[in-house]
């Protein structure tokens, strides 16, 4: 099979940029909660998805300074959405977890998502609805792009 054009690949990633910025805040507001700045975003996301983890494995994923993550960990705790527990392996460090308001509150978004979603499905027709959700896997793995190893 050959490679798409050029023009494809470009129209491609411009699509995929507008649609994470248009989704971003979608769950947020549609739940009616107060909007993160993208930093928090991206730490509660990681948190969520690998529970425990520390400050520098959280900053090492996401390619960032260790003291820019900490701050954002300070002000997600203060705003009772992390909690910071103590390392049952080394008393100096602490493990990253989600709070139960950040657990409701990804719930509401999850609804929030998934209610906007069906809306627009029920909009499309079956062919378009049924290409849409095909399509799900291959999206997933435009969202590998963000992992490790990944510049």
């Amino acid at each position: 099979m050959s490679k798409p054009p050029v023009d494809d690949v470009a129209h491609l990633a411009q699509t995929a940029r507008s649609l994470v910025w248009a989704l971003r805040r979608f769950g947020e507001r549609e739940a009616g909660l107060s909007r993160l700045p993208h930093s928090e975003i991206e730490v509660l996301r990681t948190v969520a998805e690998r529970p425990g983890s520390t400050v520098s494995e959280v900053a090492r994923f996401l390619g960032l300074q260790s003291s820019n993550v900490s701050t954002t960990v300070r002000h997600l705790v203060d705003r009772g959405l992390l909690d910071k527990r103590a390392d049952p392996e080394d008393g100096r460090s602490y493990r990253l977890h989600e709070t139960e308001l950040a657990e409701h509150n990804n719930r509401l978004i999850d609804d929030m998502w998934t209610s906007g979603i069906r809306r627009l499905l029920d909009e499309m027709t079956p062919e378009e609805a049924a290409k849409l959700t095909e399509a799900a896997a291959l999206l997933a793995r435009l969202g590998a792009m963000s992992g490790p190893g990944t510049k």
